[in-house]
């Protein structure tokens, strides 16, 4: 898949992906309805620019006809990769079967909340403390994120395919 100068493909060395999720997330974990997945065991497709570079990742799986996406980064914001990299997601989720794709953000994801909600995507649903309780199984989660907000609960969205 490709549009403006961009490829979507799947990533079969997953080390550079992986490292943004340990800086960022301090794991490579993901909980989405408290089901735990290692992102290192996921479908992996990037976006790539004109030079071979990857500018966004997403992580992403199937549940029965639902597809969950575990992690989507974009390693150049404001470039519109990660925008066009969630349409190759949906693309090839609908392709497995998918009704509908899910995703799941800590209660400090401001920026992730504006990015799915102008995608088109619905609230659906909030763990509170989620996160407070996944920290018992993956004790390297960061304590705060986005501006130091600590992080707390779980907004889950999604958006029917």
């Amino acid at each position: 898949m490709s549009g403006g100068g961009l490829t979507i493909k799947a990533v079969e060395d997953k080390s550079a992906f992986l490292a943004v999720m340990l800086a960022s997330w301090g794991s490579h974990s993901m909980m989405i309805d408290f089901t735990v997945y290692d992102c290192a065991e996921l479908d992996l497709l990037g976006i790539a620019g004109q030079d071979g570079a990857f500018m966004a990742y997403a992580s992403w799986t199937m549940h029965d006809d639902v597809a969950l996406l575990c992690a989507l980064h974009s390693v150049a914001p404001g470039q519109g990769a990660a925008v066009q990299l969630l349409e190759g997601v949906k693309a090839a989720a609908r392709a497995r079967g998918a009704i509908k794709l899910k995703a799941m953000l800590t209660n400090d994801n401001m920026p992730g909340m504006t990015f799915y909600q102008k995608c088109g995507f619905r609230f659906s649903r909030l763990h509170m403390e989620a996160i407070d309780h996944f920290r018992s199984v993956v004790p390297t989660i960061v304590r705060t994120g986005y501006m130091d907000i600590e992080i707390h609960d779980a907004l889950e969205l999604e958006i029917a395919l």
